[in-house]
């Protein structure tokens, strides 16, 4: 099977535990978010899987919502505010990631610390890109609320965003640093340390969702 297969079905399988979470209708946002942290902790981790995935989670959404009567608006908010705090969590991932990277210079490089810090960069845009994307194929409360949301975000800003400009600027201060005292890798290493640093955000999303379902299971029994 290939890995475009392979990515495939885990989209369509991240895209109806969406459904199934807002068919729920219990603790929306926290599901929306653990569900997106797993689909982003699975395999390699890049801007492209990225889209895919806030894509599959928004496409949803925003068909379960469309499926309760009187909860669109509800519905959605709560799940684009999971949707939020799980890339905020990606933000949070890539800079451990990128700061191990970084650290080592001299084996690494500084061309793929450069390009996942570009990718940081965007994250608001690309999330508020895919609502506006799906707000335009929408109808009725759905293509509403989620106009409202992209233009919101757009005006106010995202968590996500908000994480990610703050993470950029620090490893681009972090990243200079480092450059300046090593030596830069050749292209023939640039494919390597790519995968190296999507393995580890991705492995320390792992982590995350592992605390995040301890957290709630406290909750629970509290």
């Amino acid at each position: 099977m290939s890995e475009q297969t392979t990515q495939g079905n885990q989209n369509r399988k991240t895209e109806n535990e969406i459904r199934i979470a807002l068919t729920d209708g219990e603790n929306v946002h926290e599901n929306v978010r653990n569900i997106t942290l797993m689909a982003l902790s699975a395999g390699q981790l890049d801007g492209k899987k990225m889209r895919e995935v806030v894509q599959a989670v928004v496409q949803g959404a925003s068909v379960a919502a469309k499926e309760k009567d009187g909860k669109v608006k509800y519905s959605l908010r709560e799940a684009m505010a999971g949707v939020d705090e799980a890339l905020a969590k990606t933000a949070e991932a890539s800079k451990l990631s990128i700061e191990e990277a970084a650290g080592r210079i001299k084996e690494f490089g500084s061309h793929d610390c450069k390009r996942a810090l570009d990718e940081l960069l965007v994250l608001e845009d690309m999330v508020l890109d895919v609502v506006t994307g799906l707000a335009k194929t929408s109808d009725g409360a759905a293509r509403d609320v989620l106009g409202d949301l992209a233009r919101h975000g757009r005006t106010r800003g995202t968590a996500a965003g908000k994480a990610a400009q703050k993470v950029f600027e620090t490893l681009t201060r972090q990243l200079e640093q480092d450059v300046r005292r090593g030596v830069t890798s050749g292209a023939d290493t640039a494919l390597k340390v790519g995968e190296q640093l999507s393995q580890a955000t991705a492995g320390f999303f792992e982590g995350t969702v592992e605390a995040l379902n301890k957290t709630g299971s406290k909750r629970k029994e509290q």
